[in-house]
């Protein structure tokens, strides 16, 4: 019996957790075009699986690609159950096209530890490849690394690590790498794993005595190209650096190629320990940058052609005029118009890209450091300029780091630029940004203090 997660999750009527759910997904993207296609999700159980239902075949793919693990993450979390979730297409009056049942006499199985199950190859994306990377003034380097070190070319590049904010395509030409990599040297061995895995994998070893068989599912023996996501996220934890560290230094050594990437640069990574940065900044460091107007032209229009979306010229000028904080945005915006044109039988004009996104780009002008700083000003009844003092009292502490992570998901401003605004160095608005981040997804009550005044932003600024 399917039933609506919805309904399922609604207590006494009083909160709609669908709601919540699709909010805490957009709540890792800035991409306000994106709202438009999740607002039409549907999300349903049966016998067991999640079905996420997507209005048509662009949604799904889309969604998949950009937000399948967001996803999953948050339906698991709100169920507070593992489940097993599949992506389809509903469309109206028809049945949905779901995948078939696991066949009912096969039993389901619990999962194995984390380096246990991991097999080289696994984690790669066969989407991200160097044909579908657009590359420009913002990427160029990046770029070329890359393909220096997917024909072979370590002397130079080991290890190599990209830094970048989110969307911006880090993530994407890592995993091109390890494609173009198996696709002209079959056989090598090649694995990508997040740095959350590989501190579960080691965390699990200690606790469970099995630290021997951890050691061995990362010896350089067992793989050739090692990629690690996430390297921003082994701040605080002191032994996995040191397990991470005899790993890099085992893979190196032997002449394995390890690439790496994350949202700082080695150097702004705060509580890592001296060692890793180290080992971490000995290579080729890059940093992609955001992508400037004939890239995110050339970005627009290569989505759309992949996609087989005819985009008029002033339209393609609209959306990378309106759009200037990523590559996903860019995508998503792409992806949204082509929908929306789909769903509601209406040509791609200038018109629709307007009506579509006409809000994100008023958000845009309107919505800066100073606004913000007003906003959350009157929001806590602080005076503007303890805001923006020394002052490191509670009451001023967490008002400024609520302003700071607004500022940042809200205006396209460097580090430095708000750091200038708060009368800050960069370390210590990075150092804001990860404790409010951190406390934004471990605590309820951070969460939704920020999930409220971004709707009332949302609101002034609609």
């Amino acid at each position: 019996m399917a039933h609506v997660i919805a309904e399922v999750f609604l207590s006494g009527g009083v909160v709609d957790h669908l709601a919540i759910m699709k909010e805490s997904i957009l709540s890792k993207s800035h991409a306000a075009s994106d709202r438009a296609l999740l607002d039409q999700l549907e999300i349903s159980e049966e016998d067991g699986t999640v079905f996420v239902l997507c209005p048509n075949v662009f949604a799904q793919k889309y969604l998949t690609r950009v937000y399948k693990d967001i996803i999953i993450s948050a339906v698991r979390t709100y169920l507070d159950r593992p489940v097993n979730v599949e992506f389809c297409v509903s469309r109206p009056g028809e049945n949905r096209e779901r995948p078939p049942a696991p066949a009912a006499a096969k039993p389901i199985q619990m999962s194995l530890p984390a380096f246990a199950q991991t097999q080289p190859c696994s984690g790669l994306n066969t989407h991200f490849t160097f044909d579908e990377f657009v590359v420009g003034r913002c990427n160029a380097f990046a770029y070329e690394a890359a393909q220096a070190v997917s024909q072979g070319d370590i002397n130079r590049y080991n290890p190599l690590y990209f830094h970048s904010d989110v969307g911006l395509g880090k993530s994407h030409i890592s995993h091109a790498i390890g494609n173009r990599v198996l696709s002209v040297r079959p056989g090598t061995s090649v694995r990508y794993i997040t740095a959350r895995d590989f501190t579960q994998d080691y965390v699990h070893s200690v606790r469970n005595n099995c630290l021997s068989s951890f050691k061995s599912s990362y010896r350089s023996s067992t793989m050739d190209v090692f990629f690690i996501d996430d390297v921003h996220l082994f701040k605080n934890k002191e032994k996995t650096q040191v397990e991470l560290c005899h790993v890099l230094d085992d893979l190196i050594s032997a002449g394995k190629q390890v690439i790496l990437s994350g949202f700082r640069a080695p150097t702004s990574i705060p509580q890592i320990d001296k060692g890793l940065r180290s080992r971490l900044s000995s290579g080729l460091v890059i940093d992609i940058k955001r992508p400037d107007k004939a890239t995110r032209s050339k970005i627009v229009r290569h989505k759309a052609r992949k996609n087989g979306i005819t985009m008029p010229d002033d339209v393609v000028e609209f959306i990378s005029e309106t759009i200037h904080t990523s590559v996903r945005d860019l995508e998503s915006a792409v992806m949204t118009i082509a929908a929306m044109s789909s769903l509601m039988k209406r040509s791609v004009t200038i018109d629709l890209a307007r009506e579509l996104l006409e809000g994100t780009l008023e958000k845009q002008q309107m919505i800066t450091i100073p606004f913000i700083l007003d906003f959350v000003s009157r929001s806590f009844s602080i005076p503007k300029d303890k805001l923006v003092s020394p002052s490191r009292k509670k009451e001023i502490v967490y008002p400024r780091q609520v302003a700071i992570f607004l500022c940042r998901r809200y205006t396209d401003a460097p580090l430095q630029v708000i750091g200038e605004a708060f009368s800050r160095k960069h370390s210590s608005i990075i150092h804001s940004l990860e404790t409010i981040e951190a406390q934004y997804t471990q605590n309820l009550k951070v969460k939704r203090d920020i999930d409220f005044l971004i709707d009332k932003i949302d609101g002034e600024a609609s």
